[in-house]
């Protein structure tokens, strides 16, 4: 079936919330409660050497993030789309309710979590050459605790942001209906 986008603004609202805000909210988190970095977070010291002028310190995460969460963002679209909840009852409560608001992002929400899971799964792929589980070793069981962690603050942070910004367009669309 065709997407249908009711609203032209929503995907890049959506964009802009998955790829600045939930990564920026995530690197709050773990600087707060003193976390290591994720592993998308640190530069490699291959980048550091071939970058121009770059000086470790201020503003030398935004650039790690901002890539991290451009993956996100692609993970979220391609979800939103295939859920449908750019069609008019998934984001207006005045049409269908807040429930059905609610159903699209969760649809939405599990389908990006599916891209993300299947992404990771190709990333340890092309690292490790071959299929790795847990038990291998203890490199291969940090890399994959490491991916899982950084999977699920993800998927966390994501939801937490993503959900609070459709509820409150729901919110405010209804009001503005005088609902």
């Amino acid at each position: 079936t065709n997407p249908v986008l009711d609203d032209p603004f929503l995907p890049l609202t959506d964009g802009t919330m998955a790829q600045i805000v939930a990564p920026a909210l995530q690197v709050f988190y773990v600087t707060l409660v003193q976390a290591p970095y994720p592993s998308w977070l640190q530069l490699s010291s291959r980048a550091n050497s071939e970058l121009l002028f770059f000086e470790p310190g201020r503003g030398s995460l935004v650039a790690p993030a901002l890539i991290h969460g451009a993956g996100l963002a692609c993970c979220w679209l391609l979800g939103a789309l295939a859920a449908k909840a750019y069609e008019q009852e998934n984001i207006d409560p005045t049409v269908s309710g807040y429930g059905q608001v609610l159903l699209a992002v969760m649809k939405a929400g599990a389908f990006a979590t599916g891209v993300l899971i299947f992404a990771t799964q190709m990333d340890l792929l092309s690292e490790f050459g071959r299929y790795v589980q847990l038990g291998e070793s203890p490199e291969t069981d940090l890399r994959l605790l490491t991916a899982w962690t950084e999977g699920f603050r993800d998927v966390l942070f994501e939801a937490v942001v993503i959900t609070s910004m459709r509820m409150y367009l729901a919110v405010s669309i209804a009001r503005r209906k005088g609902l």
